[in-house]
């Protein structure tokens, strides 16, 4: 007798893949035949020494080698993590008849390509290797990216369908790899709008403090010091900035408030929504952008710059203004034209929760991956053998 069709998810266990991975288990383990592992789940004694002495170790450890790849950081990052996917596929393989494959994101597939052949394999990603050449490195260097470009090209052709949140990364796929359009479909990822629910009175009066909120990790590349620059220079007097990130930050200014240890979906972090006037990231890469569409969903108008997929989510003018990386005048204006139009804002921010709803729903994104998945699971050659043992 066939054994039932199964599929094995395995997802980076990353800030924003870690909660979409969350969110996938929440909406599809009661509905798909799916078993679902982090990449670094039940890592091994030489996996953890892998990722020490190869993942990690910088030559020489200086910024400027950090920025431009020039030691091969990332492939090296890369490959440990494709390395722990593969122990881990192995591994469940061995107890568990799969009959399909899913990876998030496609570095995770990069040393699976045997397995990609055999099995049916879903692709999700963010971003592609050939993107993240042009945003990270001067066009002289970028090719140090070219072991990931080399091992992208072959996931993406040995996947049976490839996921892309944004029309940018689809273009990328397509374009820098010469990959069928009909293979790339783009499913834009979504928030659980029921667990960022608009607030029921905010204060847009003039006469408070303007409220200014930053919610990234990587403070510097995600313009970090940019935002705090422009505050100090142009509205510490009336406004407040809080930030809530990892990285160790030392400003020193009674409206600048420092937030380390706010956890996603607790409610000091959704108060920090709710109390703000504009979500402000002027970033300089971005592979997607959750945050923004957390933002969005509490209602709040965007200030972020106009690069990859953040002008899918933001429309300048309509929900929030797109300026330039780096453009620390455009910046400013941008705040300043918030703070002296507080209902513009506020009608902006009810349009960015509008958009959150009908576009950029976790319900909605998951409805349609499962279908994807569902086709992989299932194939027609097993769909078929399985109707024919019940006849």
């Amino acid at each position: 007798m066939p054994q039932s069709p199964r599929m094995l998810s395995i997802v980076e266990g990353f800030i924003g893949h870690l909660t979409y991975g969350r969110l996938m288990r929440e909406y599809l383990s009661q509905s798909c035949p799916i078993d679902f592992y982090w990449h670094n789940d039940e890592r091994e004694l030489r996996t953890r020494l892998m990722s020490r002495a190869i993942g990690h170790y910088r030559i020489p450890p200086t910024r400027w080698t950090l920025e431009q790849n020039t030691d091969f950081f990332l492939f090296r990052f890369q490959m440990c993590l494709g390395y722990f996917a593969r122990r881990l596929v192995l591994r469940k393989m061995a107890k568990t008849h799969y009959t399909a494959l899913h990876f998030h994101t496609q570095p995770l597939a990069y040393l699976c390509l045997d397995l990609m052949k055999e099995l049916p394999t879903v692709i999700s990603l963010d971003r592609t290797a050939a993107q993240a050449s042009r945003e990270y490195t001067k066009p002289s260097l970028r090719w140090t990216f070219a072991p990931n470009l080399h091992l992208d090209k072959q996931v993406f052709e040995a996947a049976k369908s490839i996921v892309s949140f944004s029309e940018a990364a689809r273009r990328s796929v397509i374009e820098d790899y010469n990959i069928p359009p009909k293979k790339v479909t783009v499913i834009y990822p979504g928030v659980d709008v029921d667990k960022i629910p608009l607030c029921d009175v905010r204060n847009h009066s003039n006469e408070k403090l303007f409220n200014i909120l930053f919610v990234g990790g990587d403070f510097e590349r995600k313009g970090g010091y940019d935002l705090v620059n422009v505050f100090l220079e142009k509205f510490s007097d009336r406004a407040e900035l809080h930030i809530v990130t990892q990285t160790p930050i030392e400003v020193n200014h009674h409206n600048i408030h420092i937030y380390k240890n706010i956890k996603a979906y607790t409610s000091d972090w959704l108060n920090l929504y709710h109390q703000a006037d504009v979500f402000v990231m002027p970033t300089y890469a971005e592979p997607f952008g959750w945050v923004f569409l957390e933002a969005m969903a509490a209602g709040l108008p965007i200030v972020a710059t106009n690069i990859t997929a953040i002008p899918e989510m933001v429309t300048s003018g309509e929900n929030g203004l797109l300026i330039e990386p780096g453009d620390r005048t455009a910046l400013a204006q941008s705040i300043q034209h918030l703070i002296e139009n507080r209902e513009l804002g506020q009608r902006m921010g009810l349009k960015g929760r509008q958009l959150v709803e009908q576009q950029f729903n976790a319900k909605t994104h998951f409805a349609k991956l499962e279908t994807l998945f569902q086709e992989a699971i299932a194939p027609p050659n097993i769909t078929t053998e399985l109707m024919r043992s019940s006849l």
